[in-house]
């Protein structure tokens, strides 16, 4: 008999398996999970690592089912405003970084939050004040806004006589001109005109990337953006590349990014690519943008925002349109991916989704984010059988919610506001994802809010006691079961890998993290405060906290 390569013991190890949901020691052999429990020790041979938990708690390793890992760690390399909330601390890190610098023609960063500013949006006066001479291009923490100066305003030709685009808005101030803040589409005016980074840079933004997950983790995920998308150069030949290298420790699930100005034609080059990812990367997910978000009046409503009665919102693709792509995409074997925040724009997705079975085809369709969703459409979701994609880390009592999101929102829409138990109770199956960098891609950080409704201690973005003590609409809190499901089981099945990943189970892929605690001994107040010892991904340590981080170290490569 193969003797293992691992054997883990002495804590509690947590499965996700109903069907074996607890057992105290795991053997691991050739990447592969090869027994459970007592079994395990019959696999013991000279050269066996034995890990003794001491403990702490085994788990599968965490899936993300949406996340932005090459503008994550693109965001790492530079000037990255994430871990900060003031416009104080903005001023000092963007002017470190240009003084950091000085040969960059371009200063380029990502991570400022709209709340911190007056009215909710930046301005161009400061980036002109702190770098007069470059132009400067910051994308929002969401992903749905950049802020930029008057040289990348000039560059870019955009004046008081430039319209907005299609599906962007160029923000204006009294006078007509442009204040540096362009929403949506309004940014690819200026995104345009920047160099792509070299394919060394690329390279090295995801491994940063990869390095960061597996320190939280994560062993697998589903990129939600691969192309040119969301001014982010197309990553999947460089997926292909570190796969080829077996630089690629993460299995990774790719969303063919849908060009909103291209046809069905598109679905040819799907079709070749995914032919190509066979590997750890695999392109098997077609991601579609149905509306923008909440805070700047670009998700569709069904009805008007609170304040702006003639506003509901932009879909970005007609629900006519979106039903006959829709159809398209699920009939070439494609797993349909769909941003949607307002409720109008889900209603169009579940509207879409409505498709015929079709025998030896089992979809994985998902909708992500549902910031809001119609009572009225909860149950005709669960009937199409697609899996509700959420972000947890949105769903609190903090100052960007409450500030720049709540005002625009009715009584009633504040009221289904993240509906995650009403959407589980309903029979949709829940998958977690973090939209990293929009939020932090720590998946304790995630289930904490999933199941407390707060902010877990420690993030730098809940600023006020409020968002620690207050839960938002604390009945849609979900279970910490049922939160650790959307992170593993859940969100495997989202990537199309539950078949190998997302359990502790024997012929299973040894994908597994150690906690420093036990998530199921801990008090729900506490669970956003542990931390990660330990990550495997098929059978090899990739972090490890006892040694500064991962193993083998990539970055240098």
């Amino acid at each position: 008999m193969t003797h293992a390569d691992w054997i883990f013991s002495g804590g509690p190890v947590h499965t996700m398996d109903p069907a074996h949901p607890r057992t105290d020691a795991v053997a691991v052999a050739d990447g592969k999970i090869v027994a459970l429990g007592a079994d395990a020790a019959d696999w013991r041979g000279p050269a066996t690592e034995l890990v003794n938990l001491e403990g702490k708690a085994l788990l599968p390793g965490f899936q993300d089912a949406h996340v932005h890992p090459l503008a994550g760690g693109l965001q790492m390399l530079g000037c990255d405003l994430s871990g900060a909330h003031s416009v104080a601390e903005y001023r000092r890190l963007i002017a470190h970084h240009a003084q950091a610098h000085p040969a960059a023609e371009w200063i380029q960063g990502a991570g400022w939050y709209g709340d911190v500013f007056d009215g909710g949006f930046p301005h161009r006066g400061l980036l002109d004040e702190l770098v007069p001479d470059r132009p400067v291009f910051l994308i929002s923490h969401d992903g749905h806004g950049a802020w930029v100066n008057s040289r990348a305003l000039e560059l870019a030709g955009i004046t008081e006589d430039t319209p907005n685009p299609d599906g962007g808005i160029i923000a204006r101030d009294g006078s007509g001109r442009a204040t540096g803040m362009l929403i949506e589409h309004a940014a690819d005016l200026v995104s345009a005109l920047i160099p792509d980074p070299d394919q060394q840079h690329i390279r090295r933004a995801l491994l940063t990337a990869q390095a960061y997950l597996h320190s939280l983790g994560v062993t697998a995920w589903q990129d939600a953006a691969v192309g040119q998308a969301l001014g982010m150069p197309d990553s999947f030949g460089h997926y292909l590349a570190l796969d080829s290298e077996g630089l690629l420790t993460a299995t990774v699930t790719g969303a063919l990014w849908w060009q909103r100005d291209r046809g069905l034609e598109q679905l040819e080059r799907f079709k070749e690519r995914r032919a190509t990812a066979q590997g750890r990367f695999r392109a098997t997910a077609v991601k579609i943008m149905v509306d923008g978000v909440c805070e700047n009046l670009t998700a569709a409503l069904t009805r008007p925002y609170k304040g702006h009665p003639h506003e509901v919102g932009m879909s970005l693709i007609e629900a006519e349109e979106l039903a006959r792509i829709t159809r398209a995409v699920d009939a070439e074997g494609f797993d349909l991916h769909l941003h949607a925040v307002g409720d109008q724009a889900v209603r169009d997705c579940v509207n879409a989704l409505e498709l015929p079975r079709r025998e030896g085809w089992e979809p994985r369709h998902q909708i992500a984010h549902l910031d809001l969703v119609d009572p009225a459409d909860v149950a005709r979701f669960a009937a199409t059988g697609a899996i509700a994609n959420i972000q947890p880390l949105w769903a609190r009592q903090d100052p960007v919610l409450v500030e720049t999101k709540l005002p625009y929102l009715d009584e009633a829409h504040q009221k289904v506001h993240f509906a995650f138990e009403t959407l589980r109770s309903a029979g949709v199956e829940l998958a977690i994802g973090s939209d990293w960098p929009v939020s932090s891609p720590d998946p304790l950080w995630g289930i904490h809010t999933a199941v407390n409704r707060t902010a877990p201690p420690g993030d730098p973005h809940a600023r006020d006691r409020r968002s620690q003590t207050e839960p938002l609409l604390p009945a849609e809190a979900i279970t910490l079961g049922a939160a650790l499901a959307a992170h593993t089981t859940g969100a495997a099945r989202a990537n199309r890998l539950d078949a190998e990943r997302g359990a502790i189970r024997v012929g299973m892929s040894a994908d597994l993290v150690v906690l420093d605690a036990d998530p199921l001994a801990a008090e729900a107040t506490a669970l956003g405060e542990i931390g990660v010892d330990l990550t495997f991904a098929g059978g090899q340590p990739v972090y490890s906290r006892a040694h500064n981080g991962a193993l083998p170290t990539l970055l240098a490569q």
